[in-house]
């Protein structure tokens, strides 16, 4: 298994606003920040943010709307250094009912386009007109950064070699249109691509489209034009999981730009399972 990576950022804070999505992102973070003595702020959104870690927290439930409000709730505790973390399905913009200054930053994407990648970056531009700072995930927790080669015992063969550079090729492509992060790749033909669904459940709708001989391949990587205190793609337990049972025989991930959460956990998944996981870093 490779040295994981460090942590390069000092921190100088004692307090973090968390505007925490769904998964296991948000209270693994929680939880490093507290053994760092950093007291969390968090602001969640109903049915997706996990309810014990509002209640276990100083917290604010919010619509999608109501960004003066959040705005307002962290300036009142003092808050000024903020993290963006955990997966949100977003509403249709027409069920949306925001607020003066979420139609501010709605206003600076306009209809041009309405992925992600521009939402957030217009909502991190606005943060920090307020003043806050953004922070990644990886500033805060140790040893997130999947590095070159191997977690756990198993790596690609030369033979997979022509669909790890597809895959990696085609994961970059898609990540350019703001569509998506992974692909799923077998004997040289790329078998799906993630959109809106995510990951696990990209793995999900590709086991019954797989060829018979195996061989098949999850790659992640990030979006070229990603900021990387926003949305940074992560793989986990669940990954490793998923792709046993849909039949892949390995992740591919890239080296320095995908976080994996519960390094031990999915080594010793990976190799419960014989599948690799390893991280490849693209040549510019």
């Amino acid at each position: 298994m490779p040295a994981p990576q460090k942590l390069n950022k000092e921190l100088n804070f004692d307090k973090i606003g968390i505007i925490a999505g769904g998964g296991s992102l948000p209270s693994h973070l929680i939880s490093v920040c507290k053994e760092k003595n950093i007291e969390p702020f968090i602001v969640g959104f109903e049915g997706q943010t996990n309810a014990d870690i509002m209640n276990e927290n100083t917290h604010l439930w919010a619509d999608f709307g109501s960004a003066s409000n959040i705005v307002s709730f962290f300036k009142s505790n003092g808050v000024s250094n903020l993290v963006l973390i955990g997966g949100v399905k977003r509403p249709p913009f027409s069920e949306i009912k925001p607020d003066l200054k979420a139609i501010k930053i709605l206003s600076k994407i306009g209809l041009r386009s309405l992925g992600d990648n521009d939402l957030l970056s217009a909502l991190k531009s606005e943060l920090e007109l307020e003043g806050f700072s953004l922070h990644a995930m990886h500033d805060i927790c140790d040893n997130l950064l999947i590095t070159k080669g191997s977690i756990g015992s198993f790596a690609p063969k030369p033979e997979h070699d022509i669909d790890i550079k597809l895959g990696l090729k085609t994961s970059q492509a898609i990540g350019s249109m703001d569509i998506g992060q992974s692909v799923i790749v077998q004997a040289g033909m790329v078998i799906g691509v993630e959109a809106a669904e995510g990951t696990d459940a990209l793995i999900k709708r590709c086991a019954s489209l797989l060829q018979n001989g195996g061989g098949a391949i999850l790659v992640k990587t990030c979006k070229p034009q990603q900021d990387k205190a926003l949305d940074m793609p992560t793989i986990g337990v669940d990954t490793v999981v998923n792709a046993h049972k849909a039949g892949l025989c390995g992740i591919v991930a890239q080296a320095d730009n995908v976080m994996i959460v519960d390094l031990k956990n999915v080594a010793k998944y990976a190799d419960k399972y014989k599948i690799f996981v390893y991280g490849v870093p693209i040549e510019n």
